[in-house]
């Protein structure tokens, strides 16, 4: 089956598009589920670390978790270069604002 134009546009939502053969995700959602996917192993295997009982398991936790935190670096800096996440620098006058929120809450 050939799609028309317009029937394309209709099956594309969120950068997944439907084909005859299934859904065909974007470079930028493959992206996107990948850092996802880094997020939760990397709290996972704090969970881990924080509850082994054995120093050598959660010395293994640690490093597999530094590991997760690299993989998710590059993915983050890869979806930055593309233009897929966008990140705001804050100005210094937010940071201050923010640097005083949080020293007041732990006095």
């Amino acid at each position: 089956m050939v799609q028309t134009g317009q029937q394309a546009r209709q099956n594309t939502q969120g950068g997944m598009q439907t084909t005859g053969q299934g859904v065909s995700l974007s470079d930028r959602d493959l992206l996107q589920l990948a850092l996802n996917e880094c997020k939760h192993k990397a709290n996972s295997l704090n969970t881990y670390a924080l509850e082994a009982s054995n120093d050598s398991l959660r010395r293994d936790y640690l490093t597999v978790l530094g590991d997760v935190h690299s993989q998710q670096t590059q993915i983050f800096n890869l979806m930055q270069q593309k233009g897929y996440y966008n990140v705001k620098n804050a100005n210094p006058q937010d940071i201050s604002q923010a640097k005083a929120k949080f020293s007041n809450q732990n006095q």
